[in-house]
């Protein structure tokens, strides 16, 4: 009786408000309460809406497995129990199929809250399934025969993933390159925009290394959810992999670089990659290993450039000015933004009796804070008549650079001894983020920088050394022994060593090569002084011993060539600053 009296009571309460508000007011409101997230567009009861969240129709030899994925919304104030519906799945032949829910679905909605429900069913049979409808029936047992009544029916005929092979259909779901996407499934407020696709190698299988720029355009931090991303030619699924994992979260207006490797094969290009979500599913009353499926379902394909290599990047080259600071990628964190990085020399150096000649770019790290960083570690590149040539760092044994301080460090480059090229791409390389493969973070387009010989001012940066005055002179020893007479020379030399900008540089960073030979080229004698650290050449008159001689005769009209010289793993790379004779 009490029950029935709440019912007669808020039917009387409802009428009340009907006649006082009027109906159109009454269905404006249910029609703002069920539009309140239109990512939930279908009814199932009162204040619960639904969506289909994804369907998988996954055939193999022991038959077909079909999951489904459900979010259910609750647009009330109230927390609302999941019906006790049965669920089942409509295929093209008629068929219905009921779907077992998982064994950690929820029971209940909170107030203007989301549930996500999973099902699934396995079907025995040899043919694949199509699944047209998602069917919810309300079984009414109490009576005989049972009544069963269909509470909501759904098509879902263009969302069925039929597998890793299954190329996306629903033009909503394929994405242009360079177009920025939400994945549709997650409750996610984070954008993915692809910006770069690149062909590395990794033991001598090409990888496709795909950039995705993350933003956050929410006001709360999220975390970048787990998506798997899947390369596709025209008849092979490739698999990819996430190939970095520093970035987990992004802080609100964030935004960062992520990356995906798509192993494939030679000769092999994509024509679109694959976004899918991995989902589970429980199987009810079971706690063993084998309780959990996981299986994927695909939600997006993005288009990908002809050739498989992106013809804009946010590196784009220009043409450089040298000793002007590169333009470097600022998303990228592999650089300090306070530290500006310049390149102040480039020049091509030999290597003697070697089939190759050596570049040697000479860069420069500014601090412009009021605080000690860390010194950029990056790789280099030249790039130049259509092939590269990897750098190596050099003489680097400084970690921090000093505030308001420039640090000087050396690239080397193995070139052809016969193709040199007056204009390179500079490449700077991070090979940390997402190792083994290398992203690039800066590009220019720099020309050599082939200083003119000059006998009197010698330019081997950062040093300057202006000779002055030299004379040479030629000293004999006599062997008691074997009565025979050796030669030696001492050159005297008055110079000016200076610093034509105030950087910093390693001890041994580069060093002055003297060596003495006849006018026909024949080496008589040489010797190394550093231009920095301990030992260094100074400025006024000093003397200088050529003790490596072997000859048992003088010479004379003698030349005195000055190089210099730095260490590389290619062996001493030298370039020739200056040519001195005498008669």
């Amino acid at each position: 009786m009490q029950n029935h009296f709440k019912k007669a009571l808020s039917a009387v309460i409802i009428s009340s408000l009907v006649c006082t508000l009027g109906t159109s007011t009454l269905l404006a409101d249910e029609r703002d309460s069920a539009s309140m997230d239109n990512r939930y567009p279908t009814t199932l009861e009162g204040p619960l809406q639904v969506k289909i969240n994804g369907l998988l129709s996954e055939h193999s030899i022991s038959g077909t497995r079909i999951g489904v994925k459900v979010k259910m919304y609750n647009v009330s104030n109230d927390t609302v129990r999941v019906p006790d519906y049965e669920p089942r799945v409509a295929i093209g032949n008629g068929a219905k199929y009921v779907l077992k829910g998982s064994a950690d679905n929820g029971v209940s909605v909170p107030p203007m809250s989301s549930i996500e429900l999973g099902y699934m069913t396995q079907i025995d049979g040899g043919d694949e399934l199509k699944p047209t409808d998602i069917v919810w029936i309300d079984v009414n047992k109490d009576v005989y025969p049972k009544v069963e009544t269909t509470m909501l029916d759904v098509p879902v005929s263009n969302l069925v993933w039929y597998g890793d092979q299954t190329l996306i259909s629903d033009p909503n779901a394929i994405k242009a390159w360079g177009e920025t996407f939400t994945i549709p499934s997650l409750d996610s407020s984070l954008t993915y925009t692809p910006i770069h696709l690149d062909t590395n190698f990794k033991d001598q299988t090409p990888v496709k290394v795909l950039k995705l720029l993350v933003q956050n355009p929410g006001i709360t931090t999220e975390s970048i959810p787990s998506f798997s991303l899947d390369g596709k030619s025209a008849t092979l699924t490739y698999k990819g992999y996430r190939a970095d994992q520093a970035v987990t979260t992004l802080d609100p207006g964030d935004k960062k670089y992520i990356y995906y490797a798509v192993p494939t094969d030679l000769d092999i290009q994509l024509n679109s990659v694959t976004i899918s979500t991995s989902e589970t599913y429980k199987v009810p009353n079971r706690t063993d290993a084998s309780a959990n499926i996981s299986y994927k379902i695909g939600r997006l394909s993005i288009q990908l450039p002809e050739g498989n290599a992106s013809d804009k990047d946010t590196t784009e080259p220009a043409p450089y000015i040298m000793n002007t600071p590169l333009r470097i990628d600022p998303i990228n964190n592999s650089v300090n933004p306070d530290i500006a990085v310049s390149v102040v020399d480039m020049q091509t150096y030999e290597n003697e009796g070697m089939g190759y000649q050596t570049g040697i770019v000479k860069m420069k790290f500014s601090n412009k804070s009021d605080k000690p960083l860390p010194v950029p570690q990056f790789a280099a590149e030249l790039v130049g008549g259509g092939y590269t040539y990897a750098g190596s760092r050099l003489n680097n044994t400084a970690t921090l650079v000093v505030p308001g301080t420039d640090y000087v460090i050396n690239y080397s480059f193995v070139l052809p001894m016969n193709d040199a090229k007056n204009q390179y791409t500079l490449k700077l390389i991070d090979d940390k983020t997402a190792a083994p493969y290398k992203i690039t973070i800066s590009q220019a387009y720099v020309a050599m920088n082939n200083t003119t010989l000059d006998n009197q001012q010698l330019l081997a940066y950062p040093y300057q050394v202006t000779i002055k005055d030299w004379a040479l002179s030629n000293l004999a020893g006599m062997n008691q022994a074997t009565q025979t007479y050796s030669y030696n020379y001492k050159l005297r030399i008055n110079t000016e060593l200076k610093s034509t900008d105030t950087v910093m540089v390693d001890a041994n960073y580069n060093k002055l090569l003297m060596v003495l030979e006849t006018r026909d080229g024949r080496k008589i004698a040489s010797t190394l002084k550093n231009l920095s650290g301990e030992s260094r050449l100074t400025s006024g008159e000093q003397l200088i011993y050529f003790n490596d001689t072997q000859l048992d005769q003088l010479e004379n009209k003698l030349r005195l060539k000055l190089y210099e010289t730095i260490d590389t793993p290619a062996g001493l790379a030298r370039r020739l600053v200056a040519q001195l004779e005498r008669d």
